[in-house]
This record gives C-alpha cells, sequence and structure tokens, in this order.
C-alpha cells in the first residue's frame, strides 16, 4: 500500500473505511502491508462483522455480555474464525448428507450438535438456496429438518430444567411448543424475549409517571395496552379451540393475535414482570386468570407496611394482598366475589377456593398446555375428516403440534410418581410412531431422552432395539433394487400387464380415494405381512398380492402402501404441500420429465 494514494490518509480515516468493508475485503486489505494488517485488527471491525454475519449465537459464547463490555476485552477476531471455522466443517457435513442415504441421520445429528451456531447456516440453505440449484428440494428440506432438531433439543432442555425443578421462565416453558412448530420468520425463544421487552418499554413510553404507580394501576395499564393492541383475547367463538392460538409466538407475530386464555395470561404475565408486577397463571378450573401479589412491604395500593401492619405471609389471603386479572376478555380487575362466587357455582368445595384462586406453576402451565393442544389437534382432525376446514388451517403444522404435545407429557411430570410412569407408557407407541413416520433424525433424542426414562422397566429392551436397528439402518450402505428383466418378469407378472410401471418420483392420483402423492419406494409383489394383506383384503384386488406395490407419501404427510392398479400418473407439477415433502427423497422436480429427480439412486439405482 505503500505506493497507493490509502498511504497518505490518516490512520483514523482508514478505520473509518475498513470499518466499511465486507470480512472478505478487509482480511484482504489487511494483507497489503503492516500499517493495514494493524488498523484491521481494531476489535470494533471484527465485531461488527460478528454481529452482522451471525443473529444466532450458542450460549456458551456469552455474546450479550460480550457486546456490553469495552471491544478490547473480547478477542473478536478469534470469535470470528471460530465461528467462520464452524460453518466450514457444518457445511461440509450438510453437501456430504445430500449425496447418499448411508449415515444421513447421523451426519444431520452431527449439523444439529453444533447448535444455534448452525442455525444461520440452515437458513441460508433453506431460504436462499437458488431456484435453478440440481438439489434444491433436498436442500430446503434438510436445512429445515436439521433446524427443527436444533429447535426441539433448545425446547426439551427447557422442559428438562422445568421438570427437575430448575429456573425457567414462564415465557419460556410456553415457548418451547412453539419451536417444535416454528417454520420461518419471527417465533424463536429469543424473539420472543425481545417482543416482550419491546411491550414493555412502550407502556412505560406511554406513560412517563408509570414506575411511580400502584401495583394495582401498574396491573390494569398492562393490560389496558395489551388489549388496545390486540395482542391478547379473542373475538371469534368460532376460532376459539383453532390450533394457531395455543402458541404464544403466534399471538405475538401473527395477525390476528388471537390465542387462548392461558396464552393469553402467558404474555400479560412475561410482559408484568419486565415492568415490577408480579403476576402469575391461576389454578382457576376452566379459565386461567393473572393473579397479581403485592410486595412484601406494601399493599397493592402502595401502602406501605408499618409496625401495625407487618409484612405479608407468603401466600395472601387480604384482598390488598392479591388481585386478579382477566386479560382475554378486559382491561379491568376482576373482584374476588365473582371468582368465589362462580367457583361454588361449578360446585368447587369452599375448601379449595384458595388453591383455584391461587398462583399455579409452570409445570402445571406447561401440562394444560399440552392437553390444550391434544383437544385442538383432534378437533382440527375431526374437521378435515368431515370434510370442513378453518380459514387459518394451515397454522402451525399439525403433525408438528402433536408431536410437541406428545414430548411434554413424556419428559414433564414427577418421575417418581407411579400415575407418571403410566402417562408415559400411554404416552410412548405414540411417540415412537410419529418419530419414525415424520422425525427419523431425532434418533439421537430417542436415544439420550426417552431410552433411559423407562430404565429397569419393560420397554427399554423395546426401545434398545428400536434404536440398534436404526443406527445400523443409517449406517450400511442401502440394498439396491434393481428393476427385473424381462425374461424374470415372465415368471411372475400377468400376461398382458406391464412390470414395475411406475419410478421413484412419480406423482400419481390414488383411483379409489383420490388423494394425490408421490411414489418413494416399489416391491415387484406385495411385501407386506400376512396380517396386513388380509385386513386390507389385498387378495381381492383384480390382480392381487401379485401385482407391484409402492411405498407413497401422500399430500397429508401420511407414509402409505399402494397396489400398481389404484395408481394414475400425474405430470402436473404437485402442490406446495408435497413439494416440501418430497425434499426428503428427491433433488428437484423435473418438468421436462414430469416427475422429481431421484436422491435415492444408491437404493433404487435404475430410477
Amino acid at each position: 500500500m505503500d505506493d497507493s494514494p490509502f498511504a497518505t490518509l490518516p490512520d483514523e480515516l482508514l478505520e473509518a473505511i475498513v470499518f466499511h468493508l465486507p470480512p472478505a475485503a478487509t482480511i484482504a486489505f489487511s494483507a497489503t502491508c503492516k500499517r493495514s494488517n494493524k488498523i484491521t485488527y481494531e476489535p470494533l471491525v471484527w465485531r461488527r462483522h460478528c454481529v452482522q454475519e451471525w443473529r444466532y449465537w450458542e450460549s456458551r459464547h456469552e455474546l450479550k455480555e460480550k457486546l456490553r463490555l469495552p471491544p478490547v476485552q473480547t478477542k473478536w477476531r478469534h470469535l470470528f474464525n471460530e465461528r467462520r471455522r464452524i460453518d466450514k466443517e457444518a457445511l461440509e457435513l450438510f453437501d456430504a448428507l445430500l449425496l447418499v442415504q448411508q449415515a444421513r441421520v447421523d451426519r444431520m445429528e452431527k449439523v444439529a450438535a453444533v447448535g444455534y451456531d448452525a442455525k444461520d447456516l440452515m437458513l441460508r440453505q433453506r431460504d436462499e438456496t437458488r431456484d435453478e440449484a440440481e438439489d434444491l428440494l433436498a436442500r430446503r428440506y434438510h436445512a429445515n429438518a436439521i433446524l427443527g432438531q436444533i429447535h426441539r433439543t433448545t425446547a426439551l432442555d427447557k422442559w428438562g430444567r422445568l421438570q427437575r425443578r430448575q429456573m425457567v421462565r414462564l415465557e419460556e416453558v410456553l415457548g418451547a411448543y412453539d419451536l417444535f412448530v416454528l417454520s420461518g420468520g419471527r417465533g424463536d425463544l429469543s424473539d420472543i424475549d425481545r417482543e416482550l421487552d419491546r411491550l414493555a418499554e412502550c407502556i412505560r413510553a406511554r406513560d412517563p409517571d408509570f414506575d411511580g404507580l400502584s401495583i394495582r394501576k401498574k396491573a390494569v395499564q398492562i393490560a389496558k395496552y395489551l388489549r388496545s393492541e390486540n395482542l391478547v383475547g379473542n373475538h371469534s367463538e368460532e376460532d376459539y379451540h383453532a390450533l394457531r392460538n395455543n402458541f404464544i409466538s403466534i399471538a405475538l407475530f401473527e395477525a390476528p393475535h388471537t390465542s387462548l386464555p392461558l396464552q393469553s395470561v402467558a404474555i400479560y404475565c412475561a410482559v408484568a414482570r419486565r415492568l415490577g408486577v408480579n403476576a402469575k397463571p391461576s389454578n382457576y378450573p376452566h379459565h386461567v386468570h393473572a393473579v397479581i401479589e403485592a410486595p412484601p412491604d406494601t399493599s397493592l395500593d402502595g401502602h406501605v407496611r408499618g409496625p401495625t401492619h407487618p409484612p405479608r405471609d407468603i401466600q395472601p389471603e387480604d384482598a390488598t394482598d392479591v388481585m386478579h386479572m382477566d386479560p382475554w376478555r378486559s382491561n379491568t380487575e376482576v373482584p374476588r366475589d365473582h371468582l368465589t362466587t362462580r367457583l361454588s357455582q361449578m360446585g368447587a368445595p369452599v375448601a379449595q377456593h384458595a388453591h383455584h384462586l391461587g398462583a399455579t406453576t409452570n409445570l402445571e402451565v406447561a401440562l394444560r398446555t399440552g392437553r390444550n393442544i391434544m383437544n385442538s389437534v383432534q378437533e382440527s382432525r375431526d374437521r378435515q375428516r368431515g370434510g370442513t376446514t378453518t380459514r387459518r388451517s394451515d397454522s402451525p403444522d399439525v403433525e408438528s403440534a402433536w408431536y410437541a404435545m406428545l414430548w411434554s407429557m413424556l419428559v414433564l411430570g414427577d418421575a417418581t410418581q407411579p400415575s407418571t410412569l403410566h402417562r408415559r407408557r400411554q404416552v410412548l407407541p405414540y411417540l415412537i410412531e410419529h418419530y419414525q413416520a415424520h422425525f427419523p433424525e431425532d434418533l439421537g433424542l430417542i436415544e439420550t431422552l426417552v431410552a433411559p426414562m423407562f430404565e429397569n422397566e419393560r420397554e427399554h429392551h423395546v426401545l434398545m432395539h428400536l434404536i440398534t436397528t436404526a443406527r445400523a439402518g443409517d449406517a450400511n450402505a442401502r440394498a439396491p433394487s434393481y428393476r427385473p428383466k424381462r425374461e424374470e418378469l415372465r415368471k411372475w407378472m400377468i400376461p398382458g400387464e406391464p412390470g414395475v410401471s411406475f419410478k421413484i418420483g412419480s406423482h400419481f392420483r390414488h383411483k379409489r380415494y383420490g388423494y394425490q402423492g408421490v411414489i418413494v419406494g416399489w416391491d415387484t409383489k406385495c411385501g407386506a405381512e400376512a396380517r396386513w394383506m388380509e385386513q386390507m383384503r389385498v387378495d381381492e384386488l383384480p390382480r392381487g398380492r401379485e401385482q407391484p406395490f409402492y411405498n407413497v407419501v401422500a399430500d397429508d404427510k401420511s407414509i402409505r402402501y399402494v397396489a400398481e392398479e389404484n395408481i394414475t400418473a400425474v405430470r402436473e407439477k404437485p402442490g406446495e404441500g408435497l413439494m416440501g415433502l418430497a425434499g426428503r427423497y428427491f433433488k428437484r422436480w423435473d418438468e421436462g420429465e414430469g416427475r422429481f429427480v431421484s436422491n435415492m439412486r444408491d437404493e433404487y439405482p435404475d430410477d
């Protein structure tokens, strides 16, 4: 740089120029001479690169704490290089898992194990891969699957901490459910946290005297603001049980901001806590209220407790020590006598009134949310079977929500109680079925979280066999299935009928039931067990069990086994639902061929 016009510029101006360079240009500039190398080592430069290059960070980096410190106290360039190395290694694993099925789950687990340090990379693979990319669908699908693994691991960590009676905030307990259905946009725990912080600051900004108000007045002001912004409540009785109303991030970020009373109260309590108000969800049956407690040294109205009014006990009974709010319905305080009258009408014994009016635990809130999700999913499925859907039935994903509910029922609860083990035994078959059908990448979670729960129980042997078999299946190369040659076809095919007519990746419509799907495997004849063939009345089909059968993925996400005579090929591009699922098996859609390009050539080399 000595002969360059830049050599005449003062260091301050060069630093200002460097501050606007991208990382690659910064590194190139640093290599020009000793002076430029010294300037580019400025901590502020690399702090900016770290913050702009990556939005998500593993907690071990303590990024928030580092950002509060003077820049010179952190080795920002070292941190930048570490993240670049992590991205490089994760991308190599990711590219490798797209090539063959062998060790695919193992590689996905290794990328997911990087945690939030891999999230930005996976988001770029999912959202920024070019439409003309050779492996577009596979890249998007598997990036999204790994993001799901990262999110679910985080959620289960939160629930595990809660189950062990460690500190977990209310919004984290509920936000863990959202991590199972998070499919893009905002909704991560950090997004929820920032939004709740923002709402608290907005309430303070609206009333400069807010911090001087009594707890009672603060409680009312918070409800007024949240209701004025339509962030709590639900004006549509028809959509009361809609699945979306169970998720706190959807209530915060997606209009209309509807929710169940529990989620509305959770939002209220989380914002209130940020504003110095001790608010918690109630134990009230059928409808959740917010229970607001006065500080130990003052009443709800701000009266200081003197010698004649000693500090209250931990469980307040006096009306000046506790109040109730129902932000889902109104912004005014709910009189205690109204609540007790309603309890009496419901048949609750007077001795239990104090319990119902008091605050509940985060564990009970989590379990109550799981039960609500179960009811919403079942209602959604009933509507679909009846041929009706709600106008927002596509958000969130039903299978992911059901999976979240199953995990919560399995993880949460007192492990020493017989009722907990009984519930886990009931839930386990459904969880394993869902894992195998929709989330095979979660093998590690089954191995590390589920199996230990049944140590010394009869289910443990079955789980270990499942895990061992799945690990071996992932580690071994797929046995290739070649299409039969003509001389081999003569031995088994029906005269006048073709062999295996359809290829992997063929889009089809079921002749009898009308659903659409895509072929992901085939057998030259029915390979199912005799009992299944008897139940499905396979031998009553015109071509019987000796015709080819196909493994297919239907547009409702189910995996089915279909006789060839029930398949009608469809050359048109599938709908959005099937396109999203197809990346698990295929690279892209080939418009010219009218079918998907296989990503399972190791298993079906002729297709």
